[in-house]
C-alpha cells in the first residue's frame, strides 16, 4: 500500500489499538487520567501534565461507571477473556504544525465517535506530557447489532476491528481530514510490511526504547549514528 508522502517526506505511523478485557478496563481509564500516582510509563514528564486535555463529553459520572452503565445495556458473552473496551492511540502527524494539532485532535475525535457511536465512547483524552508526538487515547466499547438477544446489541472487539478495519481505518480518517480543512495533516494509509504489521502501544514504546539505546551506546562508544565510522 502507497504511503501517504508531506513535502518529500514519509509520514510517520499515526494509530494503533489495543482491546481490553473486563479486569483491565478501570486501570487503562486511570492510566489515562494520569490518576495511578506510581506509572511504569517512563516517558511520563510530571511537569507537563497540565497539558493533557479530554474531548469525551461529562457525563456526571466516572468515565468507568459510565462504562459499566452502557455494558449493562448490552449482551455481553459470560467469559473472563471477552475485550469488553478497545482503544485507539492516534498520534499527531510529526510535520503537522504545532498550531494544528487541537484542531487535528477534534477532527479525530469526530472521526471516531461517529464510526463506533457517541453512546459508545468511554473515554477521549489527549495526552502532551510524554516524549514524542501527542496523542490522543480513544476509549470505545465495541459494539454490533445482536438479533439473538434481547438487548438488541453485543460487543464484540472481533467483528468491529476485523481485518477489513484495520485496513480501511488509516485511508478513512485522511478522506475525512481532507474533507475537514486538515489536508496538512498527513497519515499513513495502513502499517507497513518493513514495520512489522498493526503493533500495540506497548511495542512501539518497546521498539523507540531499542533505538534510544542503540543511540545511546554509539555516542558512547564514538561511533557516528550518520556514516557509520568511528569517531575519537
Amino acid at each position: 500500500m502507497t504511503r501517504p508522502q508531506t513535502k518529500g517526506k514519509e509520514a510517520a505511523e499515526v494509530a494503533s489499538v489495543e482491546k481490553f478485557a473486563a479486569g483491565a478496563v478501570r486501570n487503562q481509564l486511570r492510566h489515562n487520567l494520569r490518576e495511578i500516582k506510581h506509572s511504569s510509563n517512563a516517558d511520563i514528564d510530571p511537569s507537563r501534565r497540565g497539558q493533557d486535555y479530554i474531548l469525551s463529553p461529562d457525563r456526571g459520572m466516572s468515565d468507568y461507571d459510565y462504562f459499566k452503565e452502557r455494558l449493562g445495556q448490552l449482551y455481553v458473552y459470560g467469559r473472563d477473556d471477552v475485550k469488553v473496551m478497545a482503544g485507539w492511540v492516534v498520534t499527531a502527524p510529526q510535520d503537522l504544525a504545532t498550531e494544528r494539532q487541537e484542531a487535528f485532535f477534534a477532527a479525530t475525535y469526530d472521526f471516531l465517535e461517529n464510526r463506533y457511536g457517541a453512546e459508545n465512547v468511554v473515554q477521549a483524552v489527549v495526552h502532551d506530557d510524554e516524549s514524542g508526538q501527542p496523542h490522543l487515547h480513544f476509549c470505545f466499547i465495541p459494539v454490533v447489532e445482536d438479533k439473538k438477544h434481547e438487548q438488541g446489541e453485543k460487543v464484540c472487539a472481533n467483528d468491529v476491528l476485523d481485518r477489513h478495519e484495520l485496513r480501511n481505518f488509516h485511508p478513512d480518517l485522511q478522506k475525512f481530514l481532507d474533507e475537514n480543512g486538515l489536508e496538512d495533516a498527513r497519515i499513513m494509509s495502513g502499517v507497513t510490511q518493513r514495520q512489522g504489521g498493526n503493533r500495540t502501544v506497548d511495542e512501539l514504546k518497546a521498539e523507540r526504547a531499542i533505538k534510544h539505546e542503540k543511540e545511546r551506546r554509539s555516542l558512547y562508544f564514538g561511533e557516528s549514528s550518520e556514516d557509520g565510522r568511528l569517531h575519537f
